[in-house]
């Protein structure tokens, strides 16, 4: 309820707050520190799409082989792949976390999806199914038995789908997915590195550099 309470409050359009904050305080991505993170888009039919997701899976966010985020590698244009000795030495880190913490039993990643477009019921729980597209692109392997992934969808109806076109759903779809996936990303590099009784769980920004919560 104070949550709640807090958001009705502030301004409209003011920053939503990513990283170790609300229940991304405890969460992680396999042996990384995971948390809040935030991403939208306007079409060019003038719709809004976005995201909020708090990134908690069992699965890792990172390719083993080079370190990049796998959320980067669908983003569009150059990808930067962190140095190789940059990589090696988180990789050694991330041994050394892996064999002193205990796995986490349950992971859920959590999502909503929310458009300002008009939407009926069949094609929100549409948009919210194919939005779980958007987590498979950033989480590998994805949901798991211990996965309980959730995504919710909403729409506030502002602006009508183009009647003349049949297919018009299909932009927000994809753009649901999309965000999903950038909002992900935002989520891991926003993290900070947490060490306590549960754990010490590195950040990405903390392993690999780079500015957290960048644009992606």
């Amino acid at each position: 309820y104070a949550a709640v309470a807090a958001a009705h409050a502030s301004a409209p359009g003011a920053a939503v707050a990513e990283g170790c904050v609300g229940a991304g305080t405890g969460a992680v991505v396999g042996a990384l520190k995971g948390g809040v993170g935030t991403a939208s888009t306007v079409l060019d039919s003038g719709i809004t799409v976005a995201a909020l997701v708090v990134a908690n899976a069992a699965g890792s966010v990172t390719d083993p082989e080079t370190g990049v985020l796998y959320g980067e590698l669908f983003r569009g244009g150059r990808v930067e792949y962190p140095a190789p000795e940059v990589h090696e030495a988180a990789g050694r880190r991330l041994a050394e976390v892996a064999a002193r913490n205990a796995p986490p039993p349950l992971n859920t990643t959590l999502a909503v999806v929310a458009t300002d477009a008009g939407l009926s019921k069949a094609q929100a729980q549409k948009l919210a199914g194919t939005a779980h597209d958007g987590i498979a692109r950033a989480v590998r392997p994805v949901h798991l038995l211990s996965d309980g992934d959730t995504v919710f969808a909403l729409a506030t109806g502002v602006r009508p789908l183009d009647a003349g076109q049949p297919l018009a759903l299909n932009e927000v779809l994809a753009a649901g997915a999309d965000v999903v996936t950038r909002a992900i990303v935002r989520a891991v590099r926003a993290a900070e590195p947490v060490d306590g009784p549960g754990g010490a769980w590195p950040s990405y920004g903390g392993l690999y550099g780079g500015p957290d919560g960048r644009e992606v």
